[in-house]
């Protein structure tokens, strides 16, 4: 795990650091990496967070509740938007309470600014849905 988000070479570094981040429950880390203009549309609340103190509020929830999440580095996908700035979108599972290892299949998208030492600048994360027979 790289400490300082200087060290990050491309944008799955950022990402992974967030993952590893939320994984060992450490909530500055994780923090760290959020612009103070950052929005979450988070996993596991029906609302937007736009502050810092909602983030805050929603990562201390989750690490609580013993959340782990594991990328499927696979199935991300990075565009580059303008020069330094990227989006990446993929799947990730949440495991909830990693004793019992109930298993959330989520997606993402995170767009990161790579010369900020906060790169998130939004995170959207959901459930992946159902499947719609559309006939």
């Amino acid at each position: 795990m790289f400490m300082d988000t200087s060290q990050a070479k491309k944008p799955e570094d950022i990402i992974e650091y967030w993952a590893e981040s939320f994984n060992s429950g450490n909530l500055k880390a994780i923090l760290d990496l959020y612009n103070d203009e950052s929005v979450l549309l988070p996993t596991f609340l029906p609302g937007i967070l736009s502050t810092k103190v909602q983030i805050k509020n929603y990562f201390e929830r989750a690490i609580k509740a013993t959340v782990g999440v594991k990328i499927d580095h696979s199935q991300t996908i990075v565009k580059e938007i303008s020069k330094n700035n990227y989006a990446l979108s993929g799947s990730y599972v949440f495991v909830i309470n990693k004793e019992d290892n109930i298993e959330h299949n989520s997606r993402f998208t995170f767009l990161v600014d790579m010369l900020s030492q906060s790169p998130i600048k939004h995170h959207h994360s959901s459930r992946v849905p159902f499947e719609l027979a559309l006939s």
